[in-house]
């Protein structure tokens, strides 16, 4: 519970600092989420990529109706490109499993396993929370 309330904190904190970095810089925060009009549901997915003293994390939330729990992962980064596993257990509104990244200035091309996320494209924005 408390690493949960620490995450949306963080996540809060974190939000109000947008990057757009230049090519080469993994940070930012990338976003496709949306409120449907007629249904008030929330849609999509958002990832903000972090540095850490050990090297970078990924905050990570999708939602396909109702937005899952925001989880902390950690990301192994070369120039470019990123990647960072969803546990089994994981209840963020991603599957389980392995996901590739390439950031660009424009956003996050991620390709994971199959499904909703599994060739997806997030672009460099605000946070939908803030």
């Amino acid at each position: 519970m408390n690493a949960r309330v620490l995450t949306v904190a963080l996540v809060a904190f974190l939000g109000g600092q947008t990057s757009f970095a230049a090519d080469g810089d993994v940070t930012g925060l990338f976003s496709t989420f949306a409120r449907g009009e007629k249904s008030g549901d929330v849609s999509g997915a958002e990832i903000h990529i972090v540095p850490n003293p050990k090297g970078y994390s990924a905050i990570v939330q999708g939602s396909e109706g109702a937005p899952g729990f925001p989880e902390v992962v950690d990301v192994v980064v070369k120039g470019i490109t990123l990647v960072f596993t969803i546990p089994v257990e994981s209840a963020s509104g991603f599957s389980p499993g392995i996901y590739n990244g390439t950031v660009t200035k424009e956003g996050l091309r991620l390709r994971g396993p199959r499904g909703l996320y599994g060739d997806y494209f997030l672009p460099r924005k605000r946070s939908f929370w803030q």
